[in-house]
């Protein structure tokens, strides 16, 4: 019944949720224990209603406390309703065990893992995943762009919860962010069903140790008035909901706090050529123009994101006031891994290729 191994999104202790690809319609329930403490089931209600899927099943944790050892594990079964009064159960599979470590923001250090732009791309996210797990990150933050569009809800698990397969976040949690790409099809409107991103218009504030992380919406790289998007876009609003929560979120006393401060997107701020009369946002010009003013006060150190499929650092300069950082793109020759280290005294970032030759490193200072 069940389809691959399960993954852990968040990365908020305080709002994780679990997420279990479906071979066939089915329902189930997740078990946790917190601090190897009794068991806890939970289950994948909403409004009264346990879930029965097709796809995928979604459990919404209850909080869980920072830097707590959690385990967790996986029943499935299929249901057959033959009317109103007789609904039978098939047999219930169990997975195995998991456990993962929840992130602490009074640490005094954290490593995690960046990935971009692999749309859909099979042997990249197998080098990826397996360079990936040798490293053990507090979590892994997915930039965007994990397909080349969405248009069939029997294909999303594979785009997005087991892609190639592969366990890509049982042990650690994820971080999601939306790219341009997973915006496009008709089960583009699915996509938070199979994804999991605490905040409203995916975006989300945490923090791991010493650096807080602020994951936001580009949304589309063309305006929503252009003609192929036939007025099925409306991703001005949504900037405009992102630009008020970015007021607010940038002066709660755990960001403002943190020494290192960091903004995901998956569309870049900033890129080589700003040039507002190609045919598409190679940087994203009205984000930037919207949240500059509160990035600036927020004092984010460095904007990260992907899209253009070309390695980047971009330095501070007094028409860029922030340094951006760009990965690579799908292919195995082209794909980039980025591998943050924070400590009181630095926070260093490594961006490698797949075959671990160094094309970014730099070096952030705390404030």
């Amino acid at each position: 019944v069940s389809h691959g191994e399960p993954l852990i999104a968040g990365p908020d202790p305080a709002n994780l949720a679990i997420l279990q690809a479906l071979l066939s319609p089915a329902s189930g329930y997740a078990e946790i224990s917190v601090n190897d403490g009794n068991w806890q089931k939970v289950l994948p209600e909403h409004k009264g209603m346990v879930a029965f899927e097709t796809h995928v099943l979604k459990f919404l944790l209850p909080a869980i406390p920072a830097g707590a050892k959690l385990r967790y594990r996986i029943t499935v079964f299929s249901v057959k309703y033959e009317n109103a009064y007789k609904i039978q159960r098939g047999p219930q599979v169990t997975s195995a065990e998991y456990v993962v470590q929840c992130l602490d923001p009074a640490k005094k250090s954290t490593q995690f893992v960046v990935w971009n732009d692999t749309h859909e791309n099979a042997k990249t996210i197998d080098s990826l995943h397996q360079k990936t797990r040798k490293l053990n990150p507090d979590f892994l933050l997915w930039n965007g762009d994990q397909t080349n569009d969405v248009y069939a809800a029997e294909k999303m698990a594979n785009q997005y919860i087991c892609p190639a397969g592969l366990p890509i976040a049982a042990t650690y949690p994820l971080a999601y962010l939306r790219g341009n790409h997973d915006v496009r099809g008709p089960a583009a409107r699915w996509v938070e069903k199979f994804t999991h991103s605490p905040g409203h218009d995916f975006t989300h504030a945490f923090r791991s140790g010493p650096v807080a992380c602020l994951t936001m919406d580009t949304g589309e790289d063309k305006p929503d008035a252009h003609p192929a998007f036939q007025g099925m876009v409306n991703f001005d609003a949504m900037r405009d909901r992102q630009t008020k929560w970015l007021a607010s979120v940038i002066e709660q006393p755990w960001f403002r706090s943190a020494p290192y401060k960091l903004l995901f997107c998956h569309i870049p701020l900033w890129w080589t050529q700003d040039d507002p009369s190609r045919a598409y946002y190679a940087c994203h010009k009205p984000c930037r123009d919207a949240w500059l003013e509160h990035l600036l006060k927020a004092g984010i150190q460095l904007v990260v994101s992907g899209h253009t499929h070309q390695t980047a650092h971009l330095p501070v300069t007094p028409d860029r006031p922030i340094a951006q950082l760009v990965g690579g793109g799908p292919q195995l020759e082209r794909a980039t891994l980025t591998h943050f280290v924070a400590n009181e005294k630095y926070l260093t970032i490594t961006m490698t290729t797949l075959d671990d030759k160094v094309v970014q490193r730099l070096t952030i200072d705390p404030t």
